[in-house]
C-alpha cells in the first residue's frame, strides 16, 4: 500500500512537470505547485526522491530549456539537495557530453554554483541521508576500496570524484587517456548511456555550434578544476586525499601531469596555463600541518581524519554542525543578531532531537567539539590576534553558558506550576536529568587524553586548577587565597592539570557543579602532605577579591603588583 502511494506521488510530480513544460509555465509557479503536492503527501523538503525524479525526467527524454529551469528553481528554493543533484547529473551528463554539450555546460554551471557552497549543505538536517544516497549513486565504496559511512568521508570522496571525472573527460577528449597507466578512467562509475541522434539529423550550422560549445566546455572544465584547488574548503579536502589515499593521489597526479604536458587546451592564454595547474597540485601537498590538522579535525572524518586529535571519534553528523558554528564564532567579519550562546544552545537541542541521543551523549559531543575547536589552535601561527585566548573563552565561557541554559531550561521550565499539577507526574519527573548527565559526561571526558592536553600557554592555568582541587581534597581552604601564596616551584610536582580541570572550574563558577567534583576517581592524582610555612589565613589578592573581600589599599596594592593569571579570566 505504501509503495502504491509513493508511486502515485512521484507520478503526479512527473505529470505536473510535463503539463508545465507544455504550457511554458513560470518555474516559480511550477515549484509552488510541486511543493504543495509534496506537502499534502507528507514529503519533507529538500527531498532525495524529488532529486532522483527530476534528473531522471530530464536525462534525456526531456532535455529542453524549461526542464533545466525547473531543476534550477528547485535547487534555488532548497527543494532538492544540491550535492545529490550534481552526483546524479555527473553519471548521466559526463558520459554523454559529446552528444549533449548543452547539458554538459548546464551541469558545469550548476557545479560552479553549488559545489563551492558546502557550509549550508553540511549543516542541513538530512546531510547524512544525502551523502548515503550519493554513495549509492556513485558507488564510492567500490571506487576508493573503503566501507566508510561517515558523511564527512563521503563528502571528501565526492569532491575528489568530481575533479577526477572532469579530468578524465578532458584526457579522453584530447586522446590522452590511453597514455595513462590504467589506459582507462580511474573511476569505475556505472553510467547510464543514452541513444545518440545521428549527425545527419543536424544541419551544418547546428554541427558548427555543437563543436564550438564542446570547445568552450573543455575550457570551462579546466577552469573548474583550477577552482577546486583554489577554493579554501575544497583544496583542503583534496589535501586529505593527498595525506590518506596515496594510491588514488598517485593516479590523479599522473593524469594531471599528462594533461598539463600534452593538452592543447591549456595552450590558450585565456585559461589556466600548465605551469599554474601543476603549481596548484604541488601546493595541495604542501598545505601546512597546522592547516591539515585543523581541517581534518573540523570534518571529523573517522578513518580519514588524523587520529591524534581524538582517538574516540563519533558520528560526523554530530561533529560537523558544531564545528561549523564554532568556527563562525571566530569570524569577526560577521555580526549576527543572535548571541553565540543562543545559537549553540538551539543547535545542540536540534541535534539532540534529530539524532535521538540522550543528554549524556549530547553534552559529551559538545565538550569534545569545543576541545577540538581549541586544539586546532594549539600551535598558533604568529600574528597580532590572540586566537587561542579567544578559543579558550569560547570553551570555558560560551559553551559553559550554553550548557547552563540547557540545564536551566529543564530545572526551571515555563509554567512549572501547571506542569506539576498531578502527583503521578511529579513522581515520574526528575528535574535534574540533564545536570546528572552533565556530571557523568564530564567524568568520562577524562578518558579523552589526546584532547585534554593543554596548549603550552595554557599549561600554567591548568596546573593552577589541578592544584586547587588537590588542596581542597587535602583539607586546605582554597578560598583564602592560598594559591596565590605558593610559588610555582613550591607546588607539588604531580599537580599537572589538563583541560578538564579548567572545564570543571568553569562549571563550578556557573553553579553547574559543586566541589564534590574534586573527589571524582582520577580527578586528583594525589594529596598534599606538606605546605609552605607562614601562610596567612586571609591573603590579599585576586582570589580573596573574587570571594568578596573589601577593596582596601592593601588589597589594591597586592592586585596591582601581581596581576591575575589567565585562569581567573577563563572561568569568569
Amino acid at each position: 500500500m505504501a509503495i502504491t502511494m509513493e508511486k502515485s506521488v512521484w507520478d503526479t510530480v512527473i505529470d505536473l512537470t510535463k503539463t508545465a513544460q507544455e504550457k511554458g509555465s513560470d518555474p516559480f509557479f511550477w515549484a509552488i505547485q510541486i511543493s504543495s503536492n509534496l506537502s499534502s503527501a507528507n514529503v519533507s523538503l529538500p527531498s532525495i526522491e524529488l532529486a532522483h525524479t527530476l534528473v531522471s525526467h530530464i536525462c534525456w527524454e526531456n532535455n529542453i530549456p524549461s526542464t533545466w529551469k525547473f531543476l534550477e528553481r528547485a535547487l534555488m528554493l532548497n527543494m532538492v539537495p544540491p550535492l545529490l543533484v550534481l552526483a546524479l547529473l555527473s553519471t548521466r551528463v559526463i558520459p554523454c557530453r559529446h552528444s549533449q554539450p548543452a547539458g554538459y555546460r548546464l551541469y558545469m554551471e550548476l557545479l560552479k554554483r553549488y559545489v563551492f557552497k558546502l557550509k549550508s549543505q553540511i549543516s542541513a538536517p538530512n546531510f547524512g541521508k544525502v551523502m548515503t544516497s550519493i554513495e549509492h549513486v556513485l558507488c564510492l565504496s567500490q571506487i576508493f576500496g573503503s566501507q566508510a559511512s561517515e558523511p564527512g568521508v563521503l563528502l571528501v570522496e565526492l569532491v575528489f570524484t568530481i575533479v577526477c571525472q572532469l579530468l578524465d573527460a578532458l584526457l579522453e577528449d584530447e586522446g590522452l587517456l590511453e597514455l595513462t597507466t590504467e589506459k582507462k578512467s580511474v573511476l569505475a562509475i556505472h553510467t547510464q548511456e543514452m541513444d545518440i541522434d545521428s549527425y545527419h539529423n543536424y544541419d551544418e550550422k547546428k554541427l558548427e555550434l555543437r563543436d564550438k560549445l564542446r570547445s568552450m566546455n573543455t575550457e570551462i572544465a579546466v577552469e573548474i578544476i583550477g577552482q577546486f584547488f583554489q577554493n579554501g574548503v575544497t583544496s583542503r579536502m583534496i589535501c586529505l586525499v593527498y595525506h590518506n589515499m596515496p594510491k588514488q593521489w598517485a593516479a590523479f597526479t599522473e593524469r594531471l601531469d599528462l594533461l598539463a604536458t600534452n593538452s592543447s587546451t591549456l595552450r590558450n592564454p585565456k585559461i589556466l596555463n600548465p605551469k599554474d595547474l601543476l603549481k596548484l597540485t604541488s601546493d595541495a601537498g604542501k598545505v601546512s600541518l597546522w592547516d591539515y590538522k585543523k581541517f581534518s579535525a573540523k570534518l571529523a572524518f573517522g578513518s580519514l581524519a588524523n587520529p591524534a586529535h581524538c582517538q574516540e571519534t563519533s558520528h560526523s553528523s554530530l561533529w560537523l554542525p558544531l564545528d561549523v558554528v564554532l568556527e563562525d564564532v571566530m569570524d569577526g567579519s560577521q555580526v549576527t543578531a543572535t548571541s553565540a550562546v543562543e545559537i549553540i544552545t538551539g543547535l545542540v537541542k536540534s541535534l539532540q532531537a534529530i539524532n535521538n541521543n540522550n543528554w549524556h551523549d549530547t553534552f559529551l559531543t559538545l565538550w569534545i567539539a569545543a576541545l577540538r575547536f581549541v586544539q586546532r589552535e594549539r600551535d598558533p601561527m604568529e600574528g597580532p590576534v590572540p586566537r587561542l585566548d579567544t578559543r579558550m573563552c569560547v570553551l570555558l565561557s560560551i559553551i559553559t553558558l550554553a550548557v547552563a541554559d540547557l540545564i536551566d531550561e529543564e530545572e526551571n521550565p515555563l509554567g512549572e506550576s501547571e506542569s506539576v499539577s498531578t502527583n503521578n507526574w511529579i513522581k515520574r519527573y526528575d528535574p535534574h536529568t540533564r545536570r546528572k548527565d552533565l556530571i557523568s559526561c564530564l567524568q568520562i571526558l577524562g578518558d579523552y587524553q589526546s584532547l585534554l592536553t593543554p596548549p603550552q600557554s595554557i599549561v600554567s592555568a591548568a596546573n593552577v586548577a589541578a592544584a586547587k582541587a588537590m588542596m581542597f581534597v587535602s583539607g586546605v581552604d582554597v578560598t583564602s587565597g592560598y594559591l596565590e601564596c605558593i610559588n610555582v616551584n613550591d607546588r607539588p610536582t604531580n599537580c599537572s592539570g589538563n583541560m578538564r580541570h579548567l572545564i570543571v572550574e568553569a562549571c563550578i563558577s556557573r553553579n553547574l557543579l559543586d566541589t564534590s567534583a574534586y573527589f571524582w576517581p582520577g580527578y586528583v592524582s594525589d594529596q598534599i602532605n606538606q605546605f609552605p610555612s607562614r601562610i596567612p589565613s586571609q591573603v590579599p589578592g585576586w582570589s580573596s577579591f573574587m570571594q568578596g573581600a573589601p577593596l582596601r589599599p592593601v588589597m589594591i596594592n597586592s592586585m596591582v603588583s601581581a596581576p591575575a593569571s589567565s585562569f581567573f579570566f577563563y572561568i569568569l
